[in-house]
């Protein structure tokens, strides 16, 4: 993702540091506004209806505002040499930082009513984090040069996340299977003693 630098305007314009302005990833953005705001107004149901409305319109507004910045810098990190530093970055800098910013203004809005969130917020900050790493892994969910139109993504979503859930399971099975396999042949190592 490297961009010419041609002219000062034009390398001030596509400069690295602009990156989560000029991807400002409104995809993601919208689905991720929607999708956590509902989540929230679920996961407070046994809160007054006004502070629970309250805190999902919050979480929805915050998330529409910054999350198309933090996914663009999601997306900027594909550009790294370093496959863990890229993957560090996408899964665990980004989404922590955007959780701690959303964490200190719900506290500043809506006061420590809100300090249950904590531990379920963190675990599905880094499972979707995850999930959206491997979607953008797959060409999903991008904006700039290679995005796709919404549509294209959406029905793209089924079988990316069939592959999410079912790529640990199978990588599970190989390492079970080696595994069993290593142990008869050291029994049979040993009838053969």
């Amino acid at each position: 993702m490297r961009r010419d630098t041609g002219s000062w305007f034009g390398g001030a314009k596509t400069a690295d540091w602009l990156f989560p302005l000029t991807h400002w990833n409104w995809k993601v953005a919208l689905m991720t506004a929607v999708l956590r705001g509902l989540a929230c107004t679920a996961a407070l149901r046994h809160m007054e209806v006004h502070a629970r409305n309250h805190f999902g319109v919050v979480e929805a507004a915050f998330v529409l505002a910054t999350c198309g910045a933090f996914s663009a810098l999601q997306q900027q990190s594909l550009s790294s040499r370093s496959e863990i530093l890229a993957w560090f970055s996408c899964v665990v800098v980004v989404p922590l930082t955007s959780l701690g910013c959303d964490a200190a203004l719900h506290f500043w809005l809506d006061g420590r009513q809100t300090r249950q969130l904590g531990i379920p917020a963190l675990v599905f900050t880094v499972l979707s984090a995850t999930f959206h790493w491997h979607m953008i892994r797959n060409g999903v969910l991008l904006v700039g040069d290679e995005s796709h139109s919404l549509s294209t993504d959406l029905k793209r979503i089924p079988r990316l996340t069939t592959t999410y859930f079912a790529t640990p399971v199978l990588w599970m099975w190989k390492l079970a299977s080696a595994m069993i396999a290593k142990g008869e042949a050291l029994v049979a190592i040993g009838a053969g003693d």
